[in-house]
């Protein structure tokens, strides 16, 4: 394709205003697919190619040219139908004529020499209707076996379906549900839709998405408060507490099984800042973890700050008490990990 036309594919256009006049005027530098393809994108149409119900909808009518050379470009001629928004576009390439077509040569030269000597296009127009059906099914088949085609249009984006599905998001009120886009989970796909999560996935997930160095310190311990039901109680009866067997002491547990701590780090004072409390990464940080993990787990994060970038504060620097300030004179200037918050 020429320069000039050379448009994103993906773009949220429509198509150039001299799109039509280059393939008109230069159909040998435009590939067959790729301007199926931008026409799908971004000819406004609301039937795509090979899914109309009738002809009429389809901007254009796809034919092949009886010819015998070999094909030295897809697409042979192009030209607008007279007092019509329609455009006829011959290729030379999957029909039944040509050298390489199904049907004896002797019939394409039949069909050219009444074309081109006699004026008498009615074989190649007969034909016509019925490769017009078939060359868009062969793009529409190729165009549904493509997950990036499938990005052109919102209203065709089959292969997020199949990955939300993948991941168990493919319900629409899952759609946009919390803070994480959707296009973040298609792409760490793998990782979500596997039997087993660990720490090291939840580690590939977290660095791919943010980009940031982190570590998951596993077996924190933490005290697990007892239900007043369930706590040892002096009395009589047939439930009373067993010593050695359903008796516990106090009001807690101590556990290391069920909590670990995700720490990040060495930060600069702006990824520090962008992770603190309620701010949106710190959100979606927690939105990954449940997407992960769910709620099974306790967890906590730990935010590190590169020593460069602890600094004194002053009373109209703008800093956030017990959170990006320290109090007092540091000798020598060490990575700071105090903040350690639930999210």
């Amino acid at each position: 394709m020429s320069e000039t036309g050379a448009v994103a594919i993906h773009s949220i256009s429509r198509l150039p205003d001299n799109f039509w006049q280059e393939l008109t005027q230069t159909p040998w530098q435009f590939d067959l697919f790729q301007t199926l393809r931008r026409i799908d994108a971004q000819s406004g149409e609301y039937y795509m190619l090979g899914s109309s119900p009738l002809p009429r909808y389809d901007l254009l009518r796809l034919g092949q040219k009886a010819s015998m050379i070999f094909a030295p470009s897809t697409i042979s001629e192009a030209k607008q139908r007279k007092n019509s928004k329609q455009y006829d576009v011959l290729i030379y390439s999957f029909g039944l004529f040509g050298p390489n077509g199904p049907l004896p040569t002797h019939i394409t030269e039949y069909i050219y020499a009444r074309q081109y000597n006699y004026q008498d296009p009615t074989l190649t127009a007969f034909a016509n209707l019925f490769h017009n059906r078939l060359i868009q099914l062969f793009y529409r088949a190729w165009a549904n076996a493509q997950s990036t085609v499938s990005l052109d249009r919102q209203d065709n984006q089959r292969f997020c379906h199949y990955l939300a599905c993948l991941v168990g998001m493919g319900l629409p009120a899952q759609k946009n549900a919390d803070s994480i886009h959707e296009h973040a989970r298609y792409l760490l796909s793998g990782h979500l839709s596997r039997q087993g999560h660990g720490a090291e996935g939840l580690k590939k997930i977290l660095f791919t998405y943010f980009n940031i160095p982190l570590k998951i310190k596993q077996n924190i311990p933490q005290w697990l408060e007892v239900e007043i039901q369930d706590q040892a109680r002096l009395k009589a009866g047939r439930n009373m507490p067993r010593l050695g067997q359903s008796a516990f002491l106090g009001t807690a547990l101590y556990d290391v099984q069920y909590k670990f701590r995700i720490k990040l780090g060495p930060l600069t004072i702006s990824e520090y800042e962008d992770f603190l409390p309620n701010q949106p990464k710190s959100q979606q940080l927690r939105d990954w973890v449940r997407q992960y993990l769910g709620i099974e787990y306790a967890w906590d994060i730990q935010l590190v700050l590169h020593r460069t970038d602890i600094q004194s504060i002053h009373l109209s620097d703008p800093v956030k008490l017990g959170l990006s300030s320290w109090l007092g004179k540091m000798e020598q200037k060490i990575h700071r990990d105090d903040l350690i918050y639930n999210p």
